[in-house]
């Protein structure tokens, strides 16, 4: 008997260690990991804008990809609103006194205003990393206690001064990474 239960157990490591050889060597599917893991963020995007952020990929870096798109969005955003709250400072308030909408706030930046011949957008996820959540949360919060804004209102902002951002500075290309990316629009802006 002794016999038969030495053969079992020899059988079933050999299984498990060919099991486990199997599944280690085994292709992983899906996104390929990052070294921040990033989140989902809802907001409703129209086709238009979904196009812009692809283009806008095609503008910078080789490395940058379009999933990097929405972190350096976020990025100008929150430091044109920082510049914006130092400017204001000394008067309590955090826009300026002739910012009355969010439309003003587009044409304090020189930016276009949103079209509203678009068709409806839908709702999609952007991939944000946890620092950027933080930060669009943040510009959401003000935008949305001084105008109303939701966060599509928010995060479409962010895309239309980063597009800006990339027409006033063709040298832009030259950062290869996101954080030397970042680094240089939070030079820019302070």
């Amino acid at each position: 008997m002794s016999k038969k239960k030495d053969k079992p157990d020899g059988e079933a490591t050999q299984r498990a260690s060919t099991l486990a050889a199997l599944l280690k060597e085994k292709p992983r599917r899906g996104r390929p990991s990052r070294n921040v893991s990033r989140q989902n963020v809802y907001v409703a995007l129209a086709s238009s804008q979904k196009k812009q952020m692809k283009q806008l990929a095609g503008l910078l870096a080789d490395e940058i990809s379009r999933a990097d798109i929405s972190d350096l969005a976020i990025s100008v955003l929150s430091a044109r609103l920082e510049a914006l709250r130092r400017a204001v400072a000394d008067r309590n308030r955090e826009m300026p006194e002739g910012i009355t909408d969010l439309e003003s706030l587009y044409l304090l930046w020189d930016l276009p205003l949103p079209s509203v011949s678009e068709i409806e957008p839908s709702w999609t996820s952007i991939r944000v990393s946890p620092q950027q959540v933080i930060e669009l949360g943040r510009a959401h919060g003000t935008l949305n206690a001084v105008f109303g804004a939701n966060r599509s209102q928010t995060f479409s902002l962010a895309l239309s001064l980063l597009e800006q951002l990339i027409e006033d500075h063709p040298l832009i290309r030259q950062y290869t990474t996101v954080e030397k990316l970042r680094k240089h629009i939070i030079d820019l802006h302070s």
